[in-house]
């Protein structure tokens, strides 16, 4: 059951972030833009962020969406500094 409260925190952010709900909608904006810097080869998320000039916990919102519905994959290596790279997903056309 989601109580006023939880709906106000969702509605506030940090002071200067966005609220979630924000970030989340701006995914299909931001597809294109993450899916061009990766079509160079796989990055992290802290790279993604500096190549499209978005904050990183914004841009790990979106690359987990497109992650869930397929555009990109991880590679099942992690850096040294323990992040996952991602890579453009090959995708069936219908």
């Amino acid at each position: 059951m989601t109580t006023n409260t939880d709906r106000h925190a969702v509605k506030t952010a940090i002071p200067g972030q966005r609220a979630l709900r924000e970030v989340v909608r701006d995914e299909q904006v931001m597809r294109r833009p993450i899916l061009a810097v990766l079509a160079d080869g796989p990055l992290t998320v802290p790279e993604i962020a500096a190549a499209i000039d978005k904050p990183t916990h914004e841009v790990m919102t979106w690359v987990m969406g497109l992650r869930k519905y397929g555009w990109v994959a991880e590679v099942k290596d992690v850096t040294d500094e323990g992040y996952y790279r991602y890579r453009v997903a090959e995708r069936e056309e219908s």
